[in-house]
């Protein structure tokens, strides 16, 4: 972790990556972020100023990097925040913020056109670093220690609990492959000794995929006391 800096808060979050711009996963009407500083504008009353508790208000970001950090389709980013924040457990919501880094989405990495794509990020956000690996902007850009703002976020295992998803599909993948490359003898022979086992093990494989799931799902969607209110 690094020192906190006096006057922004780093924070993780996602965002859709559409023609070169940062769109976010939520509250999309309000367009994508600026190249420059986004403020915070409230779509349920704009009689008070973002954000407020007791409404859902502000720009979200996450103390570290973990389940901000999971879905595979979208542009991880690291953003600095500043003005008034509102502090939860695991998060927080900001007045006003700006794109320190983003990393490319997974889908995008080794498309051929990675180059262009690359260059419409830097152009539209010419103070944002644009990685192709998330694992080393996140080693440049380290979670800020905001012990001193008297927090302590609790562990985050999204990130394991997506390479053991991960994990699990590969090795069905390889089963799969496997038995294809094998005789039709073999496989029936197989099947016909071992069907009980194999059904077990096929169950407690999809009831483990659901369970990562399920879990993965749950720490995407800090709950009200996650982001302050």
């Amino acid at each position: 972790m690094t020192d906190l800096v006096v006057g922004e808060l780093r924070g993780y979050r996602q965002f859709d990556l559409v023609d070169g711009a940062l769109l976010p996963m939520v509250h999309r009407r309000s367009g994508p972020w600026s190249s420059g500083v986004e403020q915070a504008r409230c779509a349920l009353d704009d009689a008070h100023a973002p954000p407020v508790r007791g409404c859902t208000c502000g720009l979200y970001a996450l103390y570290r990097p973990g389940s901000a950090t999971v879905s595979l389709g979208a542009a991880n980013a690291v953003v600095a925040a500043r003005g008034r924040c509102v502090l939860g457990d695991r998060g927080f919501r900001a007045a006003a913020a700006r794109v320190e880094a983003v990393a490319l989405p997974a889908t995008v990495r080794w498309w051929p056109g990675v180059r262009r794509v690359r260059r419409a990020l830097a152009d539209r956000y010419p103070g944002a670093r644009v990685y192709r690996s998330t694992r080393r902007m996140l080693r440049d850009f380290p979670p800020h220690d905001v012990s001193a703002l008297g927090l302590d976020p609790p562990p985050d295992p999204s990130r394991g609990y997506r390479a053991v998803a991960v994990a699990l599909f590969a090795s069905f993948v390889a089963v799969g492959y496997g038995l294809l490359l094998l005789p039709r003898e073999a496989v029936h022979d197989v099947a016909a000794q071992w069907w009980p086992v194999l059904v077990l093990l096929l169950l407690a494989w999809q009831a483990a995929v659901v369970w990562l799931l399920t879990r993965l799902m749950a720490l995407q969607m800090p709950g009200p006391a996650d982001m302050g209110d």
